[in-house]
Formats: C-alpha cells, structure tokens, sequence
C-alpha cells in the first residue's frame, strides 16, 4: 500500500522538469513555423512574377517577386553592374521598409512570358469563380476572424479552469500562458480579415485610390479594376483583360553624365503644392527625362501608367524591360547604356495591383451592390462572379 501511495502521488522533480523543457520546446517550435509559413496572401498573387515596385518617392525596382514574411526580393532580370563595378542581381526590402516605402506593386500581362501568362490567367479565374472549397473556407475564416475575441477569450477561460482543477499538472501548471499565448498566434494566423465593406465588393468593379508619390497630402492616383482581396496590410485588385491605349517612343538624350540632381524634399504638409522639380532636359509624349550624374531618370507625367517595352539602339541588341511606371513614378537608367536609344512604351488601360491600405483606400464602387443577408455576409454561398471574364469581352 505505501508503495502504491507513492506512485499515485504525481510525477517526480526530474520528470516534471524534462515535461516543462519538452512542452517549451514545442510551443516554441510551433509558433515559429506557423510565423515563418505565415506570407501576406495579397503579396502571394505576385509571388514568382514579373512585377513593378513603386516606392513612396516615386522610385520603381522591377524584376521576378519573391514574397518571404519578412521581406520581398526583386530578382533583376539582368544583373546590373553599376558605375563602380558592382554587380548586382536584386532588391531587397525589409518587412520595415515596406511599412515605411512600399508604395504599389504592379503586374501587367505583356511583361510576363508565355508560362506566366497562362499560370495569371488561372489564378484570375480561380479568384474569381472559386468552388465549393474555397468558398467554404473563406467562410469559415471570416467567421473565425469575426468571432476571433470570443475564441481567445475561451482559451484563457478553458486553461485558467484546468489549472484550477489541476494544481499539479506537470505541463499546464506552469505553462498556461504560453498556451494562451499560442492558441492567440494560431487563431491571428487562421483568421481572414473580415470587413463587410470591402466583402461585398469582392470580384466586383472598384476604384483603388494610391496616395500620389510626389505629393500625398493633396493627390491620388486611382486606379480601376475588380477587388480580388484583401488582407489588414493590402489591397488587391485584378483586370481580367490587360491593354493599351497606344504604343509611342521617345529618343534618349546623347549625353555622358551631367550635374546631379538635389534630392527630393520630405512630403508637404496637407495644402501645400508639390515640390517644384528642375526642369528636364526634354519633355515628349508627357515623358520628362532629366540627368542625374550618371543616371538618366525618367518620369511619367501622364495621368494613367505606362509599360516600358524595350530599349533599342544602334549596333546593339534591344533590351527588354517590362517596367511599368505608375502617373509620376521615375525609371532610372545608366547614360553609358542608354545615351541616344529609343525607348518604346505603352499606355496602359488595366493593371493588377497590390497596395499597401496603409496609403491605398477602396474609395468608389463600379456599380450598385444590393445588401446581403447573413449567409452572403459570410460568403457562404458564392463569391460575385466577373461577367467580363464569362463573356470574354474587353471592358
């Protein structure tokens, strides 16, 4: 009998410690892999295309988008060697910068190759026509995310009790903190941001207004499209059918290097004008083109976006761009590449774009949305589906 008191009296020191060590271990395991898995799933349209970053500047870094959740990377079509003999393969921006800097990301369907386009065209019409699944799914997510309070609330109070009815667990005894603390991250992670605003909109027409990247206390750029998503970070709005209004060139100054330019000043306060920017050394097709020491930078005056095709000059080999420049964004380009060359562009109609809400806000809606009942709230029949896309013509 005392030998059977002593083992129903509960783990010992030593077992009590390897417990604790191990559940520690998994708890820590766990909330690392769900945060590493964890990628915005607006940035995840993008992942692995051919895209546009626009700075809040007016900046723009194109190339190949890796989507990581600390970060982005633009692989350069081409490594690019600067004037110091540098080379370099890509842009990196940091989960801090994109808080601060980021200011759209772009995908037009011309830049991308053949594989691509195809691979855009599927995910157009699963976004759009998404089956039972998924429809599910983004239910189930909204409802979490509605009720994610409620939920975490439950966990405290279910591990606050068993604490109460179990003094001695070896596990939950001392670790009940970090219980809540996972069952929070698991939740934060499975829940889809839900607002109804926004929900009932989802795949139908919208105007997303951008703060303009030269003076964001008075302009915007907008731009049209159909909402694919959104998330607490991002926007996203897809064009089932991308073209252009007009193809035009412009012919590059043949000039070496020139004085550099004054750096651009801090944004103004709300009611101020724009910075007065100097004047460039030529202006064809609302195309400004100035000289910056080394550099010849490039911006778009226009009120739509342009997509920079190619750059062609004599005795050489064109180079493919695909870069699209949003109304005032800049491209910069190395004078010893392309002094004298032709630059062929696009005017641009429809876009797919990813911007922060941060400085991106949903301000119009294409057409009239009846109110929903609660079933549609939740999605939990269909998303809206694109008649453009069924009918195959162009808006």
């Amino acid at each position: 009998m005392p030998f059977f008191l002593a083992q129903s009296s509960g783990p010992d020191a030593a077992t009590l410690f390897y417990l604790t060590l191990l559940f520690i271990f998994l708890t820590a395991i766990i909330t690392t892999l769900v945060t590493k898995w964890s990628r915005d799933k607006c940035l995840k349209f993008f992942d692995g295309y051919h895209v546009t970053l626009e700075r809040n500047r007016g900046q723009t870094t194109w190339g190949r988008l890796k989507v990581f959740p600390t970060g982005l990377e633009v692989v350069f079509d081409h490594p690019y060697v600067d004037h110091r003999g540098r080379r370099k393969t890509s842009f990196l921006v940091y989960q801090q910068e994109m808080d601060t800097q980021l200011l759209s990301l772009v995908r037009y369907h011309e830049s991308l190759s053949p594989e691509l386009q195809r691979r855009r065209e599927l995910q157009i019409h699963r976004t759009f026509n998404p089956g039972p699944a998924r429809r599910l799914w983004r239910a189930l997510r909204n409802l979490v995310n509605t009720l994610r309070d409620a939920f975490g609330a439950a966990i405290g109070a279910a591990v606050g009790q068993f604490q109460k009815m179990n003094p001695t667990s070896a596990v939950l005894g001392s670790q009940g903190q970090q219980v809540t603390q996972i069952g929070q991250t698991l939740l934060g992670k499975f829940a889809n941001a839900y607002e109804p605003l926004l929900e009932q909109y989802i795949g139908q027409p919208v105007i997303l207004d951008v703060l303009d990247p030269l003076n964001p206390n008075n302009a915007i750029v907008s731009y049209t499209g159909y909402l694919a998503d959104y998330t607490q970070q991002y926007v996203a709005l897809f064009n089932v059918k991308h073209s252009s209004e007009q193809s035009l060139s412009v012919t590059l100054p043949d000039t070496e290097k020139g004085d550099r330019l004054p750096p651009l000043p801090a944004p103004a306060p709300p009611g101020a004008p724009a910075p007065v920017l100097p004047e460039p050394l030529s202006c064809e097709h609302e195309l400004a083109i100035r000289l910056d020491g080394s550099r010849l930078r490039l911006q778009n005056t226009r009120p739509e976006p342009i997509t920079v095709r190619s750059l062609e000059r004599d005795l050489f080999e064109p180079v493919g761009l695909g870069v699209t420049l949003p109304p005032n964004a800049t491209l910069e380009l190395a004078t010893r590449d392309a002094r004298a060359a032709r630059l062929l562009f696009d005017v641009t109609r429809c876009l797919d774009v990813v911007a922060p809400r941060k400085y991106a806000v949903v301000r119009h809606a294409g057409e009239l949305v009846e109110r929903r009942g609660l079933l549609d709230e939740f999605d939990i029949r269909q998303l809206p589906l694109i008649p453009k896309f069924r009918s195959g013509r162009e808006q």
